[in-house]
């Protein structure tokens, strides 16, 4: 059974709240995709990662390369890793189908996660930087 995740948090670092709430709403949607192009195990990669993110502390390294994989999955790049997921159910849906859409939407939200993400990381770095010269001053 798919649990939720926790929209709210107790985690200071704001990438992990911010990758928590959009798999409390997308998850369901996540998995169901990942289903489509991969089977059960594009299933269970995206349940590996959201029972990783309930037990998370921050987003670490790790976490933020299977978001990525899962992007590349549900975009169709299939080789990442050294991972080639089985595409052969992918052939089987008409592209006209509402479940394309899903995918469709469910990876365009999964990308805006991303770089809402790098956008997070590339300020704290230069509020970091800031503060290391006003130290240094």
């Amino acid at each position: 059974m798919l649990r939720k995740l926790p929209a709210k948090t107790l985690s200071a670092d704001p990438a992990l709240i911010a990758v928590r709430s959009h798999f409390a709403g997308t998850g369901a949607a996540l998995c169901n995709a990942a289903g489509l192009i991969d089977g059960d195990a594009g299933t269970a990669r995206v349940l590996r990662l959201m029972s990783d993110l309930r037990e998370a502390t921050c987003l670490d390294r790790g976490i933020r390369r299977r978001l990525v994989n899962l992007h590349r999955l549900l975009s169709l790049d299939p080789v990442f890793d050294g991972f080639e997921p089985n595409l052969s159910s992918w052939v089987l849906l008409d592209p006209d189908s509402p479940e394309v859409e899903q995918i469709c939407i469910s990876t365009d939200r999964l990308f805006d996660l991303l770089v809402e993400i790098g956008e997070r990381d590339e300020r704290q770095a230069a509020l970091a930087q800031t503060l290391r010269e006003q130290d240094a001053a």
